[in-house]
């Protein structure tokens, strides 16, 4: 029933993991990501919204988790 079928999102083999440090894509998308953050962080100075809050700590999570999962 939970089979593994190859390598999946969480995959932690040093193939996949030197895939996604050497993809584009993927670095491409954690580095806008991170701009993104830096920009409503910097928003955030001065108009202080609970949407605001809420798209940072969205956005603080999908970068660590990306960064995450080229560390380990």
């Amino acid at each position: 029933m939970f089979r593994q079928k190859g390598h999946g999102f969480f995959c932690r083999c040093e193939g996949c993991k030197m895939k996604r440090r050497n993809s584009l894509w993927y670095m491409g998308g954690l580095l806008s990501l991170f701009i993104i953050l830096i920009w409503q962080i910097l928003f955030t100075l001065f108009v202080v919204t609970r949407f605001n809050v809420f798209l940072i700590f969205l956005l603080m999570v999908c970068v660590v988790v990306g960064f995450f999962r080229i560390i380990f």
